[in-house]
């Protein structure tokens, strides 16, 4: 079973840092790319495949669904598929729907591809995607808070 644990470095002491932990969370760096068969259509129409998105990821376990920043699909040329209802702390929207490919480099995780994403506003929040628990699902994940580091294993 491959395992990938993430932490935090505190500049001053070299050690994994549990605050930082808190504050950032556990985030990991992803890549959104348009999805695998529009890339091959692309490159079969000799048309220049958009060059994908690297961002971070906070790996969210309220998000029922991954997520993705609504500017970073637009910016890889992506149309939304469709709506949907979303169920947020500040009540329900509506809110389009994507598919992309998520590959999470430096790490074993594989390329995801996935054929909903929700198109989000998470710029704002320092993130280009929330890995929900549709992803989340095929892991185990800990979160050991105490000592300031996370793993999935998969």
């Amino acid at each position: 079973m491959p395992i990938f644990s993430r932490f935090w470095i505190n500049q001053q002491t070299g050690i994994a840092d549990p605050e930082q932990l808190r504050v950032i969370g556990p985030a990991l760096q992803v890549e959104i790319a348009v999805p695998s068969a529009l890339a091959t259509a692309l490159q079969r129409a000799q048309l220049a495949i958009p060059t994908p998105h690297v961002g971070l990821a906070l790996i969210d376990t309220g998000a029922s669904i991954t997520a993705v920043d609504q500017a970073v699909l637009r910016g890889l040329g992506l149309n939304p598929t469709g709506v949907t209802q979303v169920v947020t702390p500040g009540g329900q929207v509506q809110q389009p729907m994507y598919a992309c490919d998520i590959s999470f480099p430096g790490t074993p995780i594989p390329t995801l591809p996935f054929n909903v994403v929700i198109g989000s506003s998470l710029a704002p929040l320092g993130y280009s995607g929330l890995i929900g628990r549709d992803v989340l699902r095929f892991f185990q994940l800990v979160y050991n808070g105490a000592e300031g580091f996370w793993t999935l294993a998969f």
